[in-house]
């Protein structure tokens, strides 16, 4: 359920207001001049009445609309003005970030600016990802899988970089701890995003039922750790399912397993391994 502190709302003012909107008038409801301020509130014999929230919000919402536009122009202003003043023009397409905080703070603002899309190669080790309102498909290495309810994962035994795509705005590619590039559309963009694309063709997917899940953990080489926490369950219960499948399937290795299984779904004879 949304709310209305975007349109400039105090959660107290809010409350009040949508208790005015649910009941009869009030002689003396809290919060009450900053509702009156804002067209929200009006007066009728001596008691405060809400004003229709199709109206009244709706002023409020334009106003904030035309602040985010005026917003929008001035960030073109300073884009400008920082282009401007660079020495050479690939400056504006390519750039160097030095030091594990900055690396560590940049890494952040590329996930938060994404509007639409967020895409993500994630190498081990990775720390808590922040949080993002765009969707997000992430690719892990089998070391790093650590997959949330609000993104499409899939998994492959290594990946060869760590990188993150901000819709078709911005990449950020990690070259050490302490050492990042970034990057705006230009060529090497566009190559970073079709490898992307290929490597999430090929990666198997983590989001499914706990037998898929498990037979997609299993061919990306996952620790019995790292399976039983993208199953939900002990180390020990993921052991026991994977020595279920393996007997089930007369597999005499774990990859074995997740192999036959996999064939198995495809309508295929599984081979005598």
């Amino acid at each position: 359920m949304g709310d209305l502190t975007a349109l400039g709302l105090s959660p107290a003012e809010e409350a009040t207001y949508c208790a005015l909107v649910g009941q009869p008038p009030s002689a003396a409801p809290p919060a009450v001049a900053g509702l009156l301020a804002k067209g929200l509130v009006s007066i009728v014999d001596g008691r405060y009445v809400a004003v229709a929230p199709d109206i009244a919000l709706e002023v409020l919402l334009l106003d904030q609309e035309r602040l985010l536009r005026d917003a929008r122009a001035r960030i073109d202003e300073l884009a400008a003005d920082y282009r401007n003043h660079t020495s050479a023009p690939t400056a504006t397409l390519l750039e160097l970030v030095s030091g594990i905080g900055a690396v560590q703070q940049r890494v952040v603002q590329v996930q938060q600016a994404a509007r639409t899309e967020l895409r993500r190669l994630v190498k081990a080790p990775y720390g808590a990802p922040p949080p993002h309102h765009a969707d997000c498909r992430t690719v892990y290495e089998s070391a790093a899988v650590d997959a949330s309810g609000n993104e499409a994962a899939r998994v492959l035994p290594s990946v060869p970089l760590q990188l993150y795509l901000a819709d078709d705005r911005l990449a950020l590619v990690l070259l050490r701890e302490d050492s990042a590039v970034i990057l705006q559309p230009c060529g090497l963009f566009d190559a970073y995003a079709e490898l992307f694309e290929r490597l999430w063709e090929r990666a198997l997917p983590v989001e499914s039922s706990d037998h898929e899940t498990l037979v997609a953990l299993l061919l990306a080489g996952l620790t019995d750790q790292a399976i039983a926490r993208q199953l939900g369950v002990s180390a020990r219960t993921a052991q026991r399912k994977i020595a279920a499948l393996m007997q089930e399937l007369g597999a005499r290795t774990r990859f074995q397993a997740g192999a036959q299984a996999a064939i198995r779904e495809l309508g295929v004879t599984p081979l005598d391994l």
